[in-house]
């Protein structure tokens, strides 16, 4: 069962990202962090990893610093979220995309099955929306992007590949496996 401390991040999460909504659609974006929750505890997440999920994107998207992460939900959901970030919100000035996700990768080898869970369930979330607004707008929804498809693709199926690897075919991966093949077919021309 869930208990207060969970109902303390889920108002915390859903106050920092006031106002912050969707790339494409201008959805809510607590949307997304509920649907990330939401399958860490569907794939057997304890409270603790359910919390991460719910954070996971305070360090790169909104003035939290990571003392008061800690004072707040204490050191294990810290080690998730920060396992979870790509880049703070510091380093997103001076690292351009690549950089933050190739490190990101590297670091990914070495972070707990906690953290890799919550970091499937984001990727399973991402990719949805990105898939389900590629069935709204057609391709053309990247004239507008900051990453082109192939990008994206890249770095899908670099996460993919190693999740595969640490946590086996856990629905979860296989999801992600599912929609990284329908992104494909309908971001990535094919040639003919």
């Amino acid at each position: 069962m869930l208990s207060a401390r969970f109902e303390q991040a889920l108002a915390f999460a859903a106050r920092r990202h006031t106002g912050q909504v969707r790339h494409n659609t201008h959805t809510p974006y607590v949307s997304h962090l509920l649907a990330t929750c939401a399958i860490v505890l569907e794939e057997g997440g304890d409270e603790t990893t359910a919390i991460g999920a719910l954070l996971h994107d305070v360090l790169e998207d909104q003035p939290t610093s990571r003392d008061e992460l800690r004072d707040a939900f204490g050191d294990d959901v810290y080690r998730i979220v920060h396992d979870c970030t790509d880049a703070d919100a510091d380093e997103r000035t001076r690292l351009t995309w690549w950089e933050r996700k190739r490190a990101h990768l590297g670091r990914m080898g070495g972070v707990s099955d906690q953290s890799l869970l919550v970091i499937a369930a984001d990727k399973v979330c991402s990719l949805q929306s990105l898939v389900d607004d590629l069935h709204r707008f057609g391709p053309a929804l990247f004239a507008t992007s900051a990453r082109t498809a192939d990008e994206l693709l890249w770095n899908y199926r670099e996460v993919l590949g190693l999740l595969a690897s640490r946590l086996g075919d856990r629905p979860v991966v296989a999801r992600l496996r599912r929609l990284v093949a329908e992104f494909t077919e309908l971001a990535v021309p094919q040639p003919r």
